[in-house]
């Protein structure tokens, strides 16, 4: 019966969803017919074209999960929960928005505090059809002043937690805690730290928090932009899904390894081992970057500039030049910026050179900015610019580092030790791939060296009267129908300016490093922030280094704190076996609690290898219904993908790639090889302890070595 009064309303949300498309279908072709040729009318019909696009592409998501909750409230109040708030042409409401505020208490609601609930149901859905609903009485005392109350099941939680993964994670917006539900709403004032141990949700809570903000404030969020950012591209495929689900499309979601607008045809193929990551991410890398920046930025010893013109020569002396160049590298930002002010100064030094000439040879050519426009072109003043303040841009910097064209032992002196360099120097080859690690390095060159000059006026392309369309464009935040006619006719790709991001996500921020986390402040100027990860998880030696890298990005915001201490992922079985790892990482340290048992135990198998895979994955594919991943240690990586079943729900990851990821059956080869990867003890075991907690139902454990002394506490 309760089933049947649920399909009624949802039967009447998906009608009125029908009408809202078909609505917003005829807006849209409406706002694309031709208009006057002016440019405010352009600008208006690209911003109506925008917004009818998005509503239909809402509207399209949204029929899929529409309406999961039902709230019962003592004043007799009835309102159903779902992805989408609706309303009939009168206005009475049929669904409300999850986000919205009479929607809170379906998450913050409890027997302690049953916020003027009485009964709390979550709807199960499939398609079109409701399948089932489950109920949870708050306020028995108030049940007698509703009529037909009636409690059913008691297991939705438990059974959205026990689901089968896939390869894409699923939004939890039915089934959100109310410790979940405050960092979620938390306001956007500032910066909002979230912290738990492994499985606790922190992922799902950032993703549904910037749905949350999207709805609590749209025009400013749409208009100015929200990014997130993961840390690999496994990781953004995995999460990709979830706010679309959520009615969101418009949210840019990246790995670390994208965020750098890389020269075309160029892009991250490869990842750095432990020692490289650990060289490469520390903040002492921007050190030796711009060592290198000013071993690159001119010749030490300068060379006297002589000027030969109408039968005059005169020199301009290299010390004179050399102490100039000394004084613009004192006030510029960045290399190639100074070199406009370099050429100014330059062309100074020579015009009171030209005008100490003997008075016999003086001509016309006295004015000054007649003289600074033929200097400029004077093949010897290029020569002397160019020797002294050379033009850098990033990639061929990289390339030649990449290369060994450029004395690194010497550059990385009193920065790096031996071991580092001897690190650096193996991860760069002339061939090898483009790494995450390389993407920061990169991102950090480009800041250095700034946009190259540009040293002659640009060519008229015709587009200028298209000037008052391009600033009513960049006000608001609309692609127009020019700006993309011009990106054509141009063929030049732009990134967009990236302090215009209102609100940036980092997810697992542990594994941020230093120089990534510099990488990003770029992109977050004025911007608020979700920072979410678990410290006893980070593979970084120096976790001190990475907390005073994300203090320097955040400055002076306000911060907030939220810990989130129940762990929806592990069961009680595979908990326990973490846990015991836990305490030797750190004897304080607390493991969020669990809060299901499949009664399944963690299998482990010593003196067994990679011979044995194969013949476990196979066993796991059968016991679980959903995926399968195996982590090894990164120089293993390859040799186990060459050994496992042809399978789509099997994968193969390293301890770094896995981070934020969950399957149903997991098997960690190789422990003994996880710790000893790493560069530091500690570190090692926080990568083990990651690989040890992304199982949903069974964990086996393959090492050629004994396990007790690994995992004994």
């Amino acid at each position: 019966m309760e089933v049947e009064r649920e399909q009624i309303v949802l039967d009447r949300a998906l009608a009125r969803l029908d009408v809202l498309r078909a609505e917003a279908v005829v807006r849209e072709s409406e706002s694309l017919r031709p208009t006057g040729g002016s440019p405010q009318a352009v600008y208006e019909r690209d911003v109506a074209a925008q917004a009818a696009a998005n509503r239909r592409a809402d509207l399209d998501l949204a029929g899929e999960g529409l309406l999961f909750g039902r709230l019962d409230r003592d004043d007799a109040t009835v309102h159903h929960i779902g992805r989408m708030g609706l309303r009939t042409d009168g206005q009475e409401p049929i669904v409300v928005d999850w986000r919205a505020p009479a929607a809170a208490a379906f998450y913050r609601a409890t027997a302690a505090d049953p916020q003027g609930v009485v009964r709390r149901r979550t709807i199960s859905c499939r398609r079109d059809r409701v399948v089932g609903v489950d109920d949870e009485l708050l306020d028995a005392s108030a049940q007698d002043g509703l009529d037909g109350t009636v409690v059913v099941g008691d297991g939705a939680f438990l059974a959205a937690v026990s689901r089968e993964r896939t390869s894409q994670m699923r939004d939890i917006v039915a089934t959100i805690q109310r410790e979940q539900d405050e960092a979620v709403r938390a306001p956007d004032d500032g910066a909002l730290v979230v912290t738990g141990g492994p499985g606790t949700g922190k992922t799902a809570v950032a993703l549904h928090r910037v749905a949350y903000l999207m709805y609590a404030r749209r025009e400013w969020y749409s208009r100015r932009g929200v990014l997130v950012v993961g840390p690999s591209p496994v990781f953004i495929d995995y999460i990709g899904a979830v706010l679309p689900a959520l009615g969101e499309t418009s949210v840019r979601l990246a790995s670390l390894a994208d965020l750098p607008e890389l020269p075309k045809g160029v892009t991250v193929t490869g990842w750095d081992g432990p020692e490289a990551v650990a060289v490469k991410g520390s903040v002492r890398m921007a050190a030796v970057l711009r060592k290198v920046v000013r071993h690159l930025g001119g010749t030490r010893h300068v060379e006297d500039l002589q000027i030969d013109r109408w039968g005059a020569s005169v020199t301009v002396r290299g010390s004179e030049i050399a102490r100039r160049r000394a004084q613009v590298s004192r006030s510029t930002r960045s290399h190639n910026a100074g070199r406009a002010a370099f050429h100014t100064g330059l062309v100074e030094l020579a015009w009171r050179a030209w005008q100490r000439r003997p008075q016999a040879a003086r001509v016309e050519a006295d004015d000054r900015e007649d003289f600074a426009g033929w200097i400029s072109g004077d093949p010897a003043f290029r020569r002397a610019l160019d020797a002294a303040w050379p033009v850098l841009l990033a990639w061929p910097v990289l390339t030649a580092l990449r290369s060994g064209a450029l004395p690194l032992r010497e550059l990385t002196r009193d920065v790096l030790s031996e071991p580092e360099v001897t690190a650096l120097l193996r991860s760069w080859t002339p061939d090898g791939p483009i790494t995450a690690a390389d993407a920061a390095v990169y991102d950090e060159l480009v800041e250095l060296l700034g946009e190259a000059p540009v040293e002659a006026e640009p060519e008229d392309d015709g587009w200028d009267e298209m000037a008052e369309l391009d600033q009513l464009a960049r006000e608001s935040g609309v692609t127009t129908f020019a700006d993309r006619n011009r990106s054509a006719a141009r063929n030049v790709a732009q990134e967009r300016d990236y302090r215009t991001y209102a609100h940036v996500v980092v997810d697992e921020a542990q594994d941020v490093t230093p120089m990534q986390w510099r990488m990003l402040g770029r992109r977050a100027r004025g911007a608020t922030w979700t920072v979410v990860g678990d410290w006893v998880q980070s593979a970084w030696p120096d976790v001190q280094e990475v907390r005073d890298a994300l203090t320097e990005v955040l400055g002076k915001s306000r911060l907030r704190q939220v810990e989130l201490t129940t762990n929806y992922r592990t069961s009680t079985e595979v908990a326990a076996l973490a846990a015991r790892l836990l305490s030797r990482i750190d004897s304080d340290l607390q493991a969020p609690a669990a809060v299901r048992s499949t009664g399944v135990e963690p299998l482990l198998l010593s003196g067994a290898g990679l011979a044995e895979l194969p013949a476990v994955v196979m066993r796991l594919l059968e016991q679980v219904g959903g995926t399968v991943g195996v982590v090894a240690p990164h120089r293993l990586v390859e040799q186990v993908r060459a050994v496992l079943p042809d399978d789509p729900r099997v994968t193969a990851v390293d301890p770094w790639q896995v981070k934020g990821l969950e399957y149903d059956g997991c098997v960690v080869l190789d422990p003994h090889g996880i710790v000893e990867e790493s560069r530091h003890p500690v570190a090692g075991l926080r990568s083990l302890y990651v690989a040890l907690t992304r199982a949903t139902q069974r964990l086996v454990v393959i090492s050629t070595d004994p396990l007790e002394t690994l995992l004994t506490p």
